[in-house]
């Protein structure tokens, strides 16, 4: 399997690619299709990337792009890890599952207020994603907290069953789009390539391969202090690759509920443990990402390979408040945020 990555680099002001190449996934030693942890190795592409020659390693360069969900509640010694998330454009507009960023008041954590017009605000957590460094240029591995200033999703709030302090939210669709905060001043991030008109291919057809990128074997992570806003643990952030056929489709399900995840999706023949949610996943071809890991099937002998992969078109072309009502397909359609739009032939 491998997918073809996009490098970004600003061009005359301006967002611009500056190369492309395949990225083969291979199984690290120990482990073996079709879920398997991910082999490193050194990658290089051609490109001036964030000020640095375009090198590093496999799974470094693949973080720049596919990351880890956090949250962390002040006063707790404890790092914890909700899922993962994919970036779509270089300012930081960032892709996960709505379950993943409502954890914390799923589970009721983050001191979660109800404000007017359907917003709510989190007084006592910092939610975020851990993006790598370059440890072949700093020479040492580690990774940067970037805070996730806002996130939209579709739900219902049930307040009048459960009384109007309780936020009991039904998920309508397990998509969410989120603003994560700049990277630092003349740095942004590498998006990855979402389903977009004018493209034409093999897809997501039932029968085809689905493959999903994230991190599956995500635990809670331990902190103590190092340095000032330096914080050490051990971060088993690794990168793992589930991919299987697609069995069934279910674009209708906010209207005919079909499927027990929320909003149109699909299944496949993927084994997704909880680290995964919010991957992306991509289609057959490799080229696009055409949804987002929801839920698996857990039997009492453990985890199936049965999964539940949220559908991306229906929902990104939902107005968002924080661009004037415009879609993420409408901001596919300018320059201005930094987001892949390539085509490919009719096969």
């Amino acid at each position: 399997m491998e997918i073809l990555k996009l490098f970004f680099g600003v061009r005359e002001g301006r967002y611009a690619i500056q190369s492309m190449a395949p990225m083969k996934l291979e199984p690290a030693d120990g482990h073996s299709h079709p879920f398997y942890k991910l082999k490193d190795g050194l990658f290089h592409a051609q490109g001036i990337i964030n000020g640095l020659p375009n090198v590093g390693l496999f799974t470094e360069v693949l973080g720049q792009s596919i990351v880890p969900i956090v949250a962390q509640v002040p006063g707790e010694a404890c790092l914890r890890c909700l899922g993962t998330g994919f970036f779509i454009s270089c300012t930081g507009l960032l892709v996960t599952a709505a379950h993943v960023v409502a954890d914390p008041i799923e589970r009721e954590y983050g001191q979660a207020e109800r404000l007017i017009g359907n917003k709510y605000v989190m007084r006592d957590i910092k939610i975020g994603i851990m993006i790598p460094v370059n440890s072949l240029f700093f020479q040492t591995k580690g990774f940067l907290f970037r805070a996730i200033d806002w996130s939209v999703i579709i739900a219902e709030d049930r307040q009048s069953i459960l009384g109007p302090r309780k936020i009991d939210l039904r998920l309508t669709a397990d998509v969410a789009v989120c603003q994560v905060e700049q990277l630092g001043p003349d740095r942004h991030y590498q998006p990855l390539s979402l389903v977009q008109k004018g493209m034409k291919g093999v897809g997501l057809g039932i029968g085809k391969t689905a493959l999903a990128i994230g991190y599956g074997d995500m635990r809670d992570v331990d902190l103590s202090p190092a340095a000032p806003n330096v914080l050490t643990g051990d971060f088993g952030f690794d990168l793992y690759a589930s991919h299987g056929p697609i069995l069934e489709r279910y674009p209708d399900n906010i209207t005919i509920r079909q499927a027990s995840a929320p909003g149109p999706c699909f299944t496949a023949s993927l084994k997704l443990p909880g680290g995964m949610s919010g991957s992306p996943i991509f289609d057959h071809e490799g080229l696009y990402v055409h949804g987002v890991v929801s839920r698996s099937l857990q039997l009492d002998d453990g985890l199936a390979a049965h999964g539940y992969g949220c559908m991306l078109a229906p929902l990104l072309g939902l107005p968002l408040e924080a661009f004037e009502q415009k879609s993420v397909f409408d901001l596919l359609e300018t320059a201005e945020h930094g987001m892949p739009k390539i085509s490919a032939p009719d096969i």
